[in-house]
This record gives C-alpha cells, sequence and structure tokens, in this order.
C-alpha cells in the first residue's frame, strides 16, 4: 500500500522533531560506552607500559650499579702494579736511609765489615706487607750480603744465576744500579714457602754507595694483587643502593665473597637451585664468563615478603679476577604499583562518567527544546520549499521536452538530408527508364520485352524507395519499446539509415562486429550511432580530410558490451574535450552545430542503457589524429 503525500510529510515532520534528542541520548551513551571501554584497554596497556618502564628502569639501575662496581674494581686492578712499586720504593728508600744513618754514626769508628753486620741487623728483622717483606742486599760482585727468609745463602754468589725465563737477575740488578744508581726490576722468582715453583716478582733497588752495595726489596705481583682483592672486596660488602637494592660478588667457583646476607659470605653456592629447577650460581658464573646478561629466576626470599619470588639479575663478568658483579630486582614490586593506579583510575573513571552522563543529559534537554523550535520553523518552510521544488522539476521537465524535441528535430533535418540522398539515384534511374520507354513508344521501338524490362525497372527501385521510407519511419516513432536486438543489427541499420551520405563524402568503413545481444531500446542506441556519424561527417569536413576512415568494434569483455568509435577527423582541441558532453556546447559554431547531439547520446547510454561513454584523443607524435568514443553497456 502506497503512503499518501500528507503522511510521508507528516512522517517527515516527526522525524524532524524527535531525531536530534533521540540521537543526541544514543550518541550519548555510545560515547559513554566508547569513554568506558577505552579507559579500561588505556589501563590495560597503561599497566602495560608501567610494567616494561619499571622492567627497563629497573635494568638501567641494577646495571649502572654494576659497571659502578666493575669500573671500580677495574681501576684498582690497574692500579695494582704501579701502588705496588709506589710501596717497596718508599720501603726501600726507609732501609736507605737507616743504613745510611748507621753508616754516618760509626763510619770514623768502625770497619766496614763492622757498620755492614751492624746494617744487617737492624734490617733483618723488618716484615712487612703482612710479613711477605723483607730487605735483601748484595755486594756489586754478586755476593749475597743479607737474605733474611734463608740466612745460610748469604756470603754466597749469584752473579750468573737465572730465572725461569733465562733472566740473569743479580748480573742485571748490578748493571742498574752502576747505571741508575736506583731502580725497579722485574724477575721470576721462587717464594720462601715454595722452593720450587717461580712466580712473577717485582724489586726496587737502591746503590748504596760509601760500602758498594745495593738494597732492596720486592713483591710478588699476585700476592700483592690477592692482597687488594681482599680489600677492595671487604669495600663492597656493605655497598647498598635504593631501598633494598646491592651488588653481590660471587667467584668462578661458586663462593660467595659479597652479599646483603652475611651468612652467605665465604660459602659456596655452586648448587644453590631455585623451584623451576635452575642452578641459580651456575647462571650467574656462566653468564659473567660469557661477558655480562641478564638472567631470571626464583630467589631464596624476597626481603619485603620473606618468601620466594621472581627476581631479575644483571651480571658482569671481571675475568682477570676470575669474579661476577651482579645485581638484581624483584618482578613483584611492580604488581603493587599496578594495584595502587587502578584503584586511582577506576576512581577517575567513575568520576568522569558520572560528569558525562550529567553533561549528556543536560545537552539532551537543551537540544530536545530546540527541536521543538526548529521542527516549527521548518514545518513552516517546508511547503514553501516544497512548491519551490516542484516549479524547478517542471522547469527541468519542460527544458527536456525542449533538448529531446531539439534532437528530434535534427533527427528529422538529418533523416530528411539522408532521404534526399538515399532517393536520388532510385528516383533518376526511374525517371530515365520512364522516358527511356516512352521514347521508344514515339520511334515505334517499344516492344513487350523491353516494356517489361523498364516497368520491373521502375517498379524495384519504387519498392527500394517504400523500403526506405518504412527505415526512417521505423527510426522516427515516437513509440519506446523495450525488446530483446542484437547489437550488430543496429549497426548495419545505422548504416542504411546514413549509407548514402557515407557513400557521397567517400567515408571508408571498418568494422570488427561481434553478435551480442541485449534486452533495450534500439532506437536510442541507433540515434547514438547517428550522433556519432554525423559529428565525424562534419569534422571531416571543416577539417578537409581527404582519406576519410570511421571504424566500429563491438565486442564482449566480463559481463559488458564494449563499443569502441573511432574515427581519423583530426581530433578534438584537449582545452574542451571535457566538455563535448555538456548540452548546448559545441565545436561547430561556424557550421550552425546545435550543442545536443553528444548531450543526449551520454543521456541514452546513462538512463536508458544503465552504461557509460567516454571519449579520448587518439595521438600520434603529440598530434590529435582523431578521436576514440568508447560505450560500455551491462549485458545482462
Amino acid at each position: 500500500m502506497v503512503m499518501s503525500e500528507s503522511k510521508v510529510e507528516k512522517r517527515l515532520l516527526l522525524i524532524i522533531k524527535y531525531a536530534m534528542p533521540l540521537a543526541t541520548i544514543i550518541v550519548s551513551i555510545i560515547f559513554t560506552l566508547f569513554i568506558v571501554f577505552n579507559n579500561i584497554k588505556e589501563f590495560k596497556k597503561e599497566s602495560q607500559n608501567l610494567k616494561e618502564v619499571f622492567i627497563k628502569t629497573q635494568k638501567a639501575l641494577v646495571k649502572s650499579e654494576v659497571d659502578r662496581v666493575f669500573e671500580q674494581i677495574d681501576l684498582e686492578n690497574k692500579k695494582i702494579t704501579l701502588t705496588l712499586k709506589n710501596n717497596i720504593k718508599r720501603r726501600v728508600n726507609e732501609a736507605y736511609n737507616i743504613s745510611l744513618n748507621i753508616y754516618n754514626e760509626h763510619k770514623n769508628t768502625h770497619t766496614n765489615e763492622e757498620i755492614i753486620k751492624l746494617i744487617k741487623d737492624s734490617l733483618r728483622k723488618v716484615n712487612f706487607n703482612e710479613n711477605r717483606g723483607y730487605y735483601f742486599i748484595n755486594d756489586l760482585n754478586g755476593y749475597s750480603v743479607l737474605y733474611p727468609p734463608n740466612k745460610k745463602i748469604e756470603g754466597k754468589n749469584f752473579y750468573n744465576i737465572q730465572d725461569l725465563n733465562g733472566f740473569y737477575t743479580v748480573r742485571e740488578s748490578i748493571k742498574l744500579v752502576k747505571e741508575q744508581k736506583e731502580g725497579f726490576i722485574e724477575y721470576s722468582w721462587k717464594k720462601p714457602e715454595d722452593n720450587k715453583n717461580f712466580y712473577k716478582k717485582i724489586s726496587y733497588i737502591k746503590l748504596f754507595e760509601p760500602l758498594n752495595l745495593y738494597i732492596g726489596t720486592g713483591e710478588y705481583l699476585e700476592d700483592f694483587k690477592e692482597k687488594v682483592k681482599k680489600e677492595v672486596i671487604l669495600e663492597l660488602q656493605n655497598l647498598k643502593y635504593g631501598l633494598n637494592g646491592f651488588v653481590f660478588l660471587v667467584d668462578y667457583n661458586g663462593v660467595y665473597l659479597s652479599h646483603s646476607k652475611k651468612e652467605y659470605v665465604g660459602k659456596n653456592r655452586i648448587n644453590l637451585k631455585d623451584k623451576n629447577g635452575i642452578y641459580i650460581t651456575k647462571e650467574i658464573i656462566n653468564t659473567a664468563k660469557k661477558g655480562d646478561g641478564f638472567v631470571k629466576y626464583i630467589s631464596t626470599v624476597m626481603p619485603e615478603t620473606n618468601m620466594p619470588a621472581l627476581k631479575t639479575t644483571y651480571i658482569r663478568g671481571y675475568k682477570d679476577w676470575q669474579l661476577a658483579i651482579a645485581s638484581g630486582f624483584y618482578n613483584e614490586k611492580i604488581q603493587e604499583v599496578i594495584k595502587e593506579k587502578e584503584i586511582n583510575l577506576d576512581k577517575k573513571n567513575k568520576e568522569y562518567i558520572f560528569k558525562l552522563i550529567s553533561i549528556s543529559l543536560l545537552i539532551t534537554i537543551i537540544l530536545f527544546i530546540s527541536s521543538l523550535y526548529v521542527s516549527t520553523y521548518l514545518e513552516k518552510y517546508f511547503l514553501k520549499y516544497k512548491r519551490k521544488i516542484y516549479q524547478e522539476m517542471e522547469k527541468n521537465k519542460q527544458k527536456d521536452i525542449l533538448l529531446a524535441h531539439q534532437t528530434k528535430m535534427v533527427a528529422m533535418g538529418e533523416m530528411l538530408e539522408n532521404i534526399a540522398h538515399q532517393w536520388r539515384q532510385p528516383l533518376s534511374i526511374i525517371t530515365t527508364s520512364a522516358s527511356g520507354m516512352q521514347l521508344n513508344k514515339e520511334l515505334g521501338f517499344l516492344t513487350d520485352e523491353s516494356q517489361n524490362e523498364s516497368i520491373e525497372v521502375i517498379l524495384s527501385n519504387a519498392k527500394h524507395l517504400s523500403q526506405t521510407i518504412d527505415d526512417f519511419r521505423d527510426f522516427l516513432s515516437n513509440k519506446k519499446t523495450k525488446k530483446e536486438f542484437d547489437l550488430s543489427d543496429a549497426y548495419y541499420k545505422t548504416l542504411k539509415l546514413i549509407n548514402s551520405k557515407l557513400k557521397a563524402n567517400e567515408v571508408e568503413i571498418i568494422n570488427d562486429i561481434e553478435e551480442i545481444k541485449i534486452e533495450s531500446y534500439e532506437n536510442e542506441l541507433i540515434q547514438v550511432f547517428m550522433n556519432l556519424l554525423n559529428n565525424s561527417l562534419d569534422a571531416f569536413k571543416i577539417k578537409n580530410i581527404q582519406e576519410k576512415v570511421i571504424s566500429f568494434s563491438i565486442y564482449k569483455e566480463d559481463d559488458f558490451a564494449i563499443i569502441e568509435y573511432r574515427d581519423n577527423a583530426g581530433g578534438i582541441e584537449d582545452s574542451v574535450i571535457s566538455r563535448i558532453f555538456e548540452p548546448y556546447f559545441t565545436t561547430k559554431h561556424k557550421y550552425n552545430g546545435t550543442g545536443i547531439g553528444l548531450y543526449m547520446s551520454q543521456q541514452i547510454i546513462i538512463k536508458q542503457f544503465n552504461g557509460d561513454i567516454k571519449v579520448e584523443n587518439i595521438k600520434e607524435k603529440a598530434q590529435n589524429i582523431g578521436v576514440v568514443f568508447t560505450i560500455k553497456i551491462p549485458i545482462k
């Protein structure tokens, strides 16, 4: 049942009146839900970001602390040799001063042998560096004068003694003090407690000229390094940062050298394993040996809870000391931060939603009142605009009728011209046959046979004229009947209507036509073909084209029939080609062009055939040599 016009108008006014407030309520609900779900999404995102930022920040913190301890150890390690040298040099200078004081005090009262004995007695029992350090004295011929660790070798000559590497220790020492008076010397030497192995030793020696002796002392580098290592580790045992952060040290054997829990220090925990089966100490040592890196494991206890917890630890190995430097953080700490954030965000969401609903309700009330006023205003002017629309529609309808009438008049004029062309030859034949028959009768030459031949010629051409009238009448008929027809038939009918003009203008027609059936208005398509052909004939004449060629192609592409129309009439100026389908636009002002042929052709293809028509120039060496029209019509 078709709704009456008044009911449609009333419904439209109801929509205008209530659409705005209803839309506002719906939008408010959608917007509120969007904000709520978006906030939940943002919370999850923020929680994830918080976790990532926390882990990233904590990783950076523990890494910086471990790196700082590493650099401190490395600095101390690099200073070992220099510290050692300064230490033994200071000790030798002390012994030298003691010896010089003894010499100066007794040189006038005692012999050199007696003075040497006094010096030996004063230095023999001096020990330092945790009793590892002692003084030795040799003369310039290589004889041992003082050697506290083993008094038996005193008085023996060691001039030709060599260390493990073939270095003449005493010989080079004598050479050094003779040339430089004092200096350092490095060599391999046996420890008093280990008479089998050689160890690297650094000694400082100084010439005591009054007695042709040199005094020295030395330290095994390994012993001094171990001493410094213990001192550094002892200093680091109480190193903490932040609330519960600390750096711990583990040697490559699994012994904890430094830890926040004192009971772990000095304890070998190589087999320490978490609940997931990870050997914690072994993992730390393996990572240290590789250089550095992060590891995760379940710690034995978290200080805040006294319970096992997931821990991320950064480890860096110090190869020279066979040491793993490590510090970590507990991942579970982030849960407390997230929980607090969740409470604050939930509170914020509730406050925001309440404000949003209040504002939405207020806006809805205001818009509802406004819409009532607007609807009254629209109702007042609705009929006015309706009448104006009807008036404009009527004008457009008259305009379309006028265009159609003008098109039909133009077509009729062209048809009359075509009829004149097509009738000229048959009428000439009829006239010639009748005149010949009359002349033969007057001269007495008319026979029954020649009379019958002339009558047959006259009747045949009269029949052709009658068929031509029928063809043009069908084309000009106002009846629009939708029927199934073949596109090739429309093409050949068009040629039949305009054939005389084509021959008169010596136009060559090239075709490549497929048989494609569609259901539509055949005469309308013939009119389009006629418009294209007439435009080409006019262009040939205007541009004085000598060899005139028009080509038609009709073929199938997917579910469409494609019609391509081409000519070589010089094409259309590029500046105006986009306007040729506008009504009353023409490029043939001097030749009485109407400008409605292509406009109507486009309207027919679009409205009657649900198709499309496009135009473009055919170019050769940047010059327009012709034009191609492409018509695309759906087959089904």
